[in-house]
């Protein structure tokens, strides 16, 4: 999960969202907002103009995403849903708010869901409605879950990418996603509750950032060596597009940071050290 380069919406669909917005925040109690979310939420497209402004939200976001239109969460699957990182059923005043807005795909946004927590000190509280319960909303506080939208999840977050260990011990890669090493506890927490949430470890994710490890390898070595062989910069910048373009650029990012544990490509770093300072998330264009 990367930091995502958030765009602007363009200003005719963001006039559309605060018009929902303020019809659902127009309600005195907190049930009633709830019920108005779900209502306009589900009457999303029916009218021309609301249509039009959530066509313009898909489309936006889908630019947003990392990689060709892949989940923001898991990068692996198809982006196509409208995910509310503050699940609008818990948070009517964030319904319709462009900020809390990010693409995500079924596997990803199904789960997750109205699952929502708060850092209570060095633990995450996880809020809980169950269908009978009384429609009261969460308590305030940090959000257990991170935004990548305002957050970088890199702080957050590593893959298991094995390698060599100082005393030259091989170890085999898991791929899963861990808490970073070091983290206090309040942000071992927040790691391990958007962990959890999202299932980041599903077994199929696991396999296709392993074999993403594969390919990242070898188009680094693909560079290399055109670049030894004095391949032009056209030949070159396209080498470099195609890898960028390689679905899990969080892998690609976590063998940057972790690359002395890789000897075998930090040596491709030292060759090519212009590979570190590329791109994985785009500069956000407005």
């Amino acid at each position: 999960m990367l930091k995502i380069a958030v765009r602007d919406l363009p200003e005719s669909a963001l006039k559309t969202l605060n018009a929902i917005q303020a019809i659902v925040d127009k309600p005195a109690d907190y049930p009633a907002r709830v019920a108005k979310a779900k209502s306009e939420w589900d009457a999303k497209i029916s009218s021309n103009a609301k249509k039009d402004a959530f066509k313009t939200i898909r489309e936006t976001l889908a630019k947003m995403c990392v990689g060709s239109a892949r989940c923001s969460y898991c990068e692996d699957s198809l982006a196509d849903e409208i995910e509310h990182i503050q699940p609008k059923n818990l948070f009517p005043e964030h319904a319709f708010v462009w900020g809390n807005y990010l693409f995500a795909c079924g596997p990803c946004n199904g789960p997750k869901s109205n699952r929502y927590g708060v850092l209570n000190g060095t633990i995450v509280d996880e809020f809980m409605r169950g269908r009978n319960d009384a429609v009261v909303p969460p308590a305030a506080g940090v959000p257990g879950f991170i935004d990548p939208r305002t957050e970088d999840p890199f702080s957050f977050l590593e893959i298991d990418l094995g390698g060599v260990t100082p005393g030259g011990t091989r170890i085999q890669g898991t791929f899963d996603i861990l808490p970073l090493d070091g983290l206090g506890e309040a942000d071992l927490a927040r790691a391990t509750f958007t962990i959890d949430v999202l299932g980041l470890n599903r077994e199929a994710i696991r396999e296709a950032r392993k074999n993403a490890f594969g390919g990242f390898s070898a188009r680094m070595h693909q560079y290399v060596a055109s670049k030894e062989n004095e391949a032009d910069a056209h030949e070159l910048a396209h080498l470099e597009t195609d890898l960028l373009k390689t679905p899990h650029l969080s892998v690609f990012e976590d063998i940057r940071r972790q690359r002395s544990l890789l000897p075998d490509l930090l040596d491709l770093f030292a060759r090519a050290p212009e590979m570190l300072d590329w791109k994985v998330v785009p500069d956000a264009a407005t």
